[in-house]
């Protein structure tokens, strides 16, 4: 059925479009023809729309709900904004999508995927977005029933619009990645269909993922005061506390790493058999649900939060153990190259990254996870290619001891994150069908190109073996097994092996902040 709407509907399309062209095709645009035969289609399917029509980009808005009344509009200042999307073409069918849901159905779901809203700059000029969405949100819209100062994006605001091509992706074609692609790419110069949902904005996302990060530390142990120590490098706490006599207390609470690097806490004495607390964010007017406990997808979705992490901290600790304490452990720089097992987590328990197969095997089902992993190689006092979160607090650590990293984006992806990808590369090899067969390759490349040209060239003077043919060389290995037997009847008797591999980078967001199980090896004995 789906597939039959598709075909009426762009046969539809494009015969309405024909229509407009033979009116005035010498004297209209593309894009004119495209807005005219838009207004035909929806003169068709949503005649009540007609008068939402945009007068800047030629759109139809057709307002789903109108949000907080009390809330700011998203036009009154430069922000970010949080907004989920679905796009469909006009037979319906998805190209890109942030839903879990409609992901399974399209089978484009992939367990490496953040099924998240959108985090996007919409300031006064646009950088990001798609040109009709963000018009949506930056202009007064004209909606039936609101008036001559029309109707403004804010938050909870549901709409659904209709674009033409010319501000929607306009001569490029139209799919997701990383997992948020549909079961469809929208040709170029197609009009696409948008559900979009705002679930509020911040004019400075840096303050607010710095509620986020102490939310989050005091509800799992305390921020230590300024006072105490807050601001104190560890490594100069150590120094200050010597000076003084005193002993260095490891507890649960979080402490700056350095006192220079703001947004980058340590927790030294944590340890898997500690649950962590995801839920923290309480009053948030860009709160959506599981922003705080992630529940979407196939794992997520069907185990809640506190489960999941149980499994992970137990296998955890079969694995490594509970770490030792460390106020017993060595520090980290009597090695010249630590050990590093880590767990990447975005802030609502999602797992970004790991190195540990047993987490991979608990977070990403119906996958063969190869046993390859191996822990990464830190350079103590050299340079390192991993983030600044990094490059900070490991060197602050202990050495067969647990440590959890918590940070804002400012020491990890900063404004521009990092973008989810799907990369499929293939290769190719032959195998022979039996013992035969791989003897005939290896007795054509050796006997012909190697142990020929030897023989040949030792005996080959004289009368023997090789010289004129009748010998065992000249005839038994170029004439029967080369020529009759394996060239005729095995030559060809080999097949290949295709080997597929996929590789998904998970998207993280513009301005978010990440939490890192640490465990570092101890030194070898």
């Amino acid at each position: 059925m789906r597939f039959v709407n598709r075909i009426l509907s762009f046969i539809c399309f494009v015969v309405v479009f024909s229509f407009s062209s033979c009116v005035k095709s010498d004297e209209m645009t593309y894009e004119e023809l495209e807005n005219l035969a838009l207004e035909q289609w929806m003169e068709i399917h949503h005649p009540d729309l007609l008068e939402n029509k945009q007068p800047m980009g030629g759109y139809y808005v057709e307002l789903l709900d109108a949000g907080c009344p009390d809330s700011l509009p998203v036009r009154g200042s430069n922000a970010w904004v949080r907004f989920d999307v679905t796009c469909r073409d006009l037979a319906g069918n998805i190209v890109l999508t942030r839903s879990d849901k409609y992901a399974r159905l399209q089978d484009s779901y992939t367990d490496h995927t953040h099924y998240a809203p959108f985090f996007l700059f919409c300031g006064e000029s646009n950088t990001s977005m798609p040109e009709g969405t963000y018009m949506s949100m930056r202009n007064p819209l004209k909606i039936k029933g609101y008036g001559e100062k029309g109707y403004e994006a804010r938050y909870g605001t549901k709409m659904r619009l209709y674009l033409p091509s010319s501000v929607a992706a306009g001569d490029k074609t139209m799919s997701g990645d990383g997992g948020y692609e549909g079961q469809y790419e929208l040709d170029a110069n197609r009009p696409l269909i948008v559900e979009m949902q705002i679930w509020g904005h911040v004019n400075n996302p840096l303050a607010y993922e710095d509620q986020w990060l102490q939310a989050f530390a005091n509800a799992n142990g305390g921020l230590v005061p300024e006072e105490d120590g807050g601001k104190e490098a560890a490594s100069n706490l150590r120094e200050a506390l010597k000076t003084r006599g005193e002993e260095i207390v490891y507890d649960n609470r979080w402490r700056l790493a350095v006192d220079s690097i703001a947004a980058l806490y340590i927790n030294y004495k944590y340890t898997p058999r500690q649950s962590l607390n995801y839920n923290c964010l309480r009053e948030d007017t860009l709160l959506y649900a599981g922003q705080t406990e992630y529940d979407k997808g196939k794992i997520y979705g069907t185990k809640n939060l506190s489960e999941l992490n149980k499994e992970i901290d137990e296998a955890l600790i079969k694995r490594f153990g509970e770490g030792i304490d460390p106020s017993k452990a060595e520090a980290i720089d009597s090695v010249t190259t630590a050990k590093v097992w880590y767990v990447t987590r975005l802030m609502d328990g999602f797992v970004v990254d790991t190195n540990i197969n047993e987490v991979k095997e608990i977070i990403y089902t119906g996958e063969d996870i190869v046993d390859d992993d191996e822990a990464l190689d830190f350079v103590v006092d050299g340079d390192n290619s991993y983030v600044d979160a990094w490059k900070y607090a490991i060197p602050q650590m202990k050495l067969g001891a647990w440590n959890l990293i918590l940070t804002g984006s400012s020491n990890a992806y900063g404004a521009t994150g990092v973008t989810g990808s799907t990369n499929t590369s293939t290769s190719s090899s032959n195998n022979y069908a039996d013992y035969y067969n791989y003897y005939n390759y290896y007795n054509s490349y050796y006997g012909n190109n190697y142990y020929n040209n030897y023989y040949n060239n030792y005996y080959g003077g004289g009368y023997g073996y090789g010289g004129y043919g009748y010998g065992y060389d000249g005839y038994y290995n170029n004439y029967y097994y080369d020529s009759m037997y394996y060239g005729n009847y095995y030559n060809n008797s080999y097949y290949t092996d295709t080997t597929t591999t996929t590789t998904i980078t998970s998207e993280i967001q513009p301005y978010s902040p990440l939490l890192w199980q640490v465990y570092i090896e101890p030194r070898k004995k």
